[in-house]
């Protein structure tokens, strides 16, 4: 904790910071009246309220096995905050998958993503922000949390004009701030599967309009994919929307790589009796 940090929200007292955001601070935290230990959101922008309510409603709309399940939410004296449960043992996407990853294990993280963006999508949400420091895995478990500038299948952007989304992560369509549909997530799963098969991000840039010009561009380096990634993650990052498949679609692919690559399992021979 910095000696800056708030120590309770309303019912809850804080334990230890777990991560710091654009816009928002996350700390470990136990409930007063007692029990499991929970994760607490404190977003630090002014007239908030509104987009940490927002927040909890499209969290609390998904299934629960694909996020942080959302307990409650309100104002404290340091900012609107959002509760949801602490997934001991889940690791943020930044540390828990990289180039040495197994391919096996790669195409099954393919798939997990997918089925949980699927998920997502049936429930008619468009998560807006999927990158690795939004997951949490452990093993082949993958969730999706902050559903901070998620939409509405359909939903515009806001009135203000404003784009709302992660430099790096963003489909084409979305720097236009058009209404959102399910293939800006399909884009984003792409960027994160090659960038953690390689180590390469296939946007790569130094600043906001170079990145800009090279999503414009339609030309992302898929340089040293393993076999058979490179027409997957390629067709997930289609210019046009509708030329990418659908999550679903993904997932199944995904699954079927990842049982064809994944090692034979060593059998040992029973000695007989006679040997």
């Amino acid at each position: 904790m910095w000696a800056t940090d708030p120590t309770t929200v309303p019912g809850y007292q804080l334990l230890s910071r777990l991560g710091r955001g654009g816009m928002a601070d996350v700390f470990s935290a136990v409930p007063e009246a007692g029990g499991a230990l929970v994760a607490v959101k404190i977003l630090r922008a002014d007239g908030a309220m509104q987009s940490c309510r927002r927040e909890f409603e499209l969290a609390d709309a998904v299934d629960r096995d694909v996020t942080a399940e959302p307990i409650t939410y309100g104002r404290a004296a340091a900012g609107p905050y959002l509760v949801t449960s602490y997934l001991p043992g889940y690791r943020s996407g930044t540390a828990a998958l990289s180039p040495a990853t197994p391919v096996s294990d790669l195409w099954g993280f393919g798939a997990a993503l997918a089925g949980v963006l699927a998920a997502v999508h049936r429930r008619g949400i468009v998560h807006c922000d999927v990158k690795p420091s939004n997951l949490l895995i452990r093993g082949t478990d993958v969730r999706l949390i902050d559903f901070g500038i998620s939409r509405y299948a359909g939903e515009a952007g806001g009135d203000d004009g404003i784009v709302q989304c992660s430099r790096g992560w963003a489909a084409p369509e979305q720097l236009r701030n058009i209404p959102a549909t399910p293939a800006l997530d399909v884009f984003a799963w792409g960027c994160v599967l090659a960038i953690v098969s390689t180590g390469i991000h296939p946007f790569a840039s130094g600043d906001d309009l170079e990145w800009i010009l090279r999503i414009e561009s339609a030309l992302p380096d898929l340089a040293d994919l393993p076999a058979g990634m490179e027409d997957v993650v390629r067709a997930a990052l289609a210019h046009h929307p509708g030329d990418r498949p659908h999550a679903s679609e993904l997932a199944a692919l995904c699954h079927q790589q990842a049982q064809r690559t994944r090692p034979p399992v060593a059998v040992s021979r029973q000695r007989s009796a006679g040997e």
